[in-house]
């Protein structure tokens, strides 16, 4: 919400740069540094390289207005997770949004543990942000150049500044947890506690016909988070599109609505030194044409949640490759770097399972990499991931192991494994997939070369059907008037 807004204000620049100096910054170490290799110079367009921006909504309590105690709830946590990349050769941005439950590798350091949910991370003090980015860049690859965060207030009063935004229910929704109740259809007016309680829902319940009168017996959404993600975005292609019918004709609304997004807003030194060039660039970017991508995942739970360790995690996701790097791809074909063979793969037993590591290696050993079984280790859950370890500045190394194999996989930056070596813990949800002929010199970072037959055994718990990379609607879903 808080980029596109930003760049949706080209227009009215000349007003809203003195503002600029109000933004409050906070530098964060694992950043990537924008505009050094050759494909970004080649790609630099009036002074700007493409570039990864990633939009943090901080659901934290502390100081907040409403939604639970700041002293029940004292801690940080990423409600959206969602990074746009900007191409400025194009003058186009796409959108990646990261499901909050993805469970993941920490930081090392981090005060969460060593895994959690990968919207734990920001649970880190003044470091949330940088402990963030450092989770998504290690456990996925994902360079982020700039990062932005809005927190409740911030959503709530950039609404309230514009007058409400208007949304179209086709039915009647309640969500006990987030305090949203529509109980007309069509199209209406929402002040801000009403968006961001729209915003926040994840436990949707929606007046099916023939539905009780008590709401809390209505049918409940089953995709949870991954619905949330749609209508996150769906709110944020509506409030840009009323910020600029709205504000650019009222300057008192705009003075109110800049006033509250820039209140509320962290961002990193290096963005706020580039948003001059940034809004003037994008000053024409349409954000409802901008894809919108979302990582694959399955469910893993149930009615105890999941444990991991001995540690209750609750109800989480798990990735799904190569669907996740397929997607990545799709939001952004040059992001992920091109995958390099490492010299040695060293595989264990992360799952219990009988001989789990010897086949892992001669599936790999078939696709022509040097890999060799290494023992079992402690197996931490009945479902586990498996975990592609590899040095700092080794993650091409470990994409290209990570392309021979499917099911639910993640990186993990170990600074213990050898450079130019790769370890793989493997886990209970794990298949190879033998790609010969071919050299894995080649290996796309997107996915194996593989038969029709081999796509269909991409193992998941339980055999579920992994979410789709975009968003699906339901027709009791709101939407844009």
């Amino acid at each position: 919400m808080v980029a596109t807004s930003l760049l949706g204000i080209g227009a009215v620049y000349g007003y809203a740069r003195w503002r600029l100096d109000s933004i409050t910054t906070v530098a964060a170490s694992h950043l990537t540094k924008v505009g050094g290799s050759k494909t970004e110079q080649a790609q630099t367009s009036g002074g700007l390289p493409p570039e990864n921006i990633l939009l943090i909504g901080n659901e934290t309590r502390a100081g907040q207005n409403g939604f639970g105690s700041p002293t029940l709830y004292s801690g940080s946590l990423s409600d959206i997770i969602m990074i746009v990349h900007l191409d400025p050769a194009t003058g186009r941005a796409s959108l990646l949004s990261i499901p909050r439950d993805l469970f993941v590798p920490m930081p090392a350091g981090s005060p969460v543990g060593p895994y959690q949910k990968i919207d734990a991370a920001l649970n880190d003090g003044a470091n949330g942000p940088n402990n963030l980015i450092a989770a998504i860049t290690d456990d996925l690859g994902i360079p982020i150049n700039h990062y932005i965060e809005l927190k409740f207030d911030g959503a709530e009063a950039m609404v309230n500044a514009l007058g409400g935004i208007r949304v179209d229910f086709p039915d009647q929704l309640y969500d006990a947890t987030s305090r949203l109740r529509i109980t007309a259809t069509g199209c209406q007016l929402l002040g801000g506690a009403q968006a961001l309680q729209l915003i926040r829902s994840r436990h949707v319940q929606y007046d099916a016909p023939g539905s009780p009168a008590n709401p809390a017996d209505w049918p409940a959404d089953p995709q949870s988070d991954l619905s949330r993600i749609a209508r996150d975005q769906l709110v944020m292609r509506i409030l840009v599109k009323t910020a600029e019918s709205e504000g650019f004709t009222n300057p008192l609304k705009l003075n109110s609505f800049l006033g509250a997004l820039l209140s509320q807003v962290i961002i990193d030194p290096g963005l706020k030194g580039q948003l001059t060039k940034l809004v003037t660039h994008f000053r024409h970017l349409d954000p409802s044409t901008a894809p919108e991508i979302t990582l694959p995942v399955t469910l893993v739970g149930g009615p105890s949640g999941y444990y991991y360790a001995g540690a209750a995690i609750g109800d989480v996701d798990f990735a799904v490759q190569p669907a996740d790097n397929a997607a990545i791809a799709a939001w952004d074909a040059g992001s992920l770097p091109a995958p390099t063979v490492p010299s040695a793969v060293r595989v264990e037993n992360l799952a219990g399972t009988y001989h789990l590591a010897a086949k892992t290696a001669a599936a790999l050993n078939a696709d022509g990499l040097a890999a060799t079984a290494a023992g079992n280790l402690t197996v931490p859950a009945s479902e586990t991931e498996t975990l592609i370890d590899y040095p700092p500045g080794g993650v091409a190394d470990a994409l290209a192991v990570e392309a021979h194999l499917q099911g639910a996989i993640v990186l993990r930056l170990d600074t213990t494994v050898a450079a130019g070596t790769v370890t793989v813990e493997a886990g209970s949800l794990l298949a190879g997939v033998p790609t010969s002929p071919t050299n894995p010199a080649s290996a796309s970072s997107t996915a194996p070369t593989q038969s029709p037959a081999a796509a269909q055994t991409v193992p998941t718990p339980g055999g579920q059907t992994p979410s789709p990379s975009t968003a699906y609607m339901a027709n009791w879903e709101p939407r844009a008037c």
